[in-house]
């Protein structure tokens, strides 16, 4: 159970302090340079925010969060907290969040006075492919058309921390890859949103039959969404695609589709 924890965030001049005790949570926020403190205050639901807070898993968040290229300018974040079971934590960051970090700003912003920007993080990604594959025959289990439709999907969601990949083929059957990993997939998300953030300069207006379509949509943690299609040119491909498909072939590592 949560004994006390503080969090400080300099690119808001913001200090929110919260305590635990005689079954009640207590918060003081604090903005500016001032000096002195206001008295703590009962957050109303606080057993509730407590249980919200807990699904967060804070004693799995790293000590230190660091982008790949030193930021030009630093907007850092601190976290201090002190649990009953694995006592006291510190935990840093200078733009690079864990991966529940949007749903903590979430959660802040439920205790008055706390008002921060609602993080734009990639929650769901969904790719459906439309395609043909040349019947090879020769075997009792394949049915006897020339060209067999295939449908690829991939769904990656954060919430449910789980990549599936499914595989149709016409008269043949579905296959199924689930991949589970509490860790992974929230990563997965935080490495390719910004390359998923530039599909929607990418979708075509005019489709081509003869080449294998992709349905993408995506879900953003703010409530927006972006869908859109696009035809899959082998190599020639914008960059954002490319890098995209890259780190979901590293995540699935064996697995390969039409899609990736």
């Amino acid at each position: 159970m949560l004994e006390k924890l503080t969090f400080l965030m300099e690119e808001y001049s913001l200090r929110v302090d919260l305590v635990f005790k005689d079954r009640q949570l207590y918060y003081r926020v604090s903005k500016g340079s001032d000096e002195e403190k206001a008295p703590m205050q009962v957050l109303e639901g606080g057993r509730r925010w407590l249980r919200r807070l807990e699904k967060l898993h804070l004693p799995s968040w790293r000590a230190s969060y660091q982008p790949e290229t030193p930021p030009e300018v630093h907007h850092l974040w601190r976290l201090a907290f002190k649990d009953s079971k694995i006592g006291m934590r510190r935990i840093v960051g200078d733009q690079a969040y864990p991966g529940s970090w949007a749903a903590f700003i979430d959660l802040m912003n439920d205790i008055p006075g706390v008002e921060l920007h609602r993080v734009k993080q990639l929650e769901q990604v969904s790719l459906i492919l439309q395609d043909t594959m040349e019947n090879q025959g020769g075997n009792i289990y394949l049915p006897k058309q020339k060209r067999l439709a295939l449908t690829e999907k991939l769904i990656i969601n954060r919430g449910k921390h789980l990549l599936v990949f499914t595989r149709h083929k016409q008269g043949v059957g579905t296959e199924r890859h689930a991949f589970d990993s509490a860790r992974n997939v929230p990563l997965l998300l935080e490495r390719i949103a910004a390359q998923a953030a530039r599909f929607g300069i990418q979708s075509d207006t005019i489709a081509d039959d003869f080449l294998p379509q992709v349905e993408w949509k995506l879900v953003w943690h703010d409530g927006t969404e972006d869908s859109g299609s696009y035809t899959m040119r082998g190599e020639d491909m914008p960059e954002a695609w490319k890098e995209f498909m890259h780190e979901i072939e590293l995540f699935t590592g064996n697995v390969r589709g039409r899609i990736f």
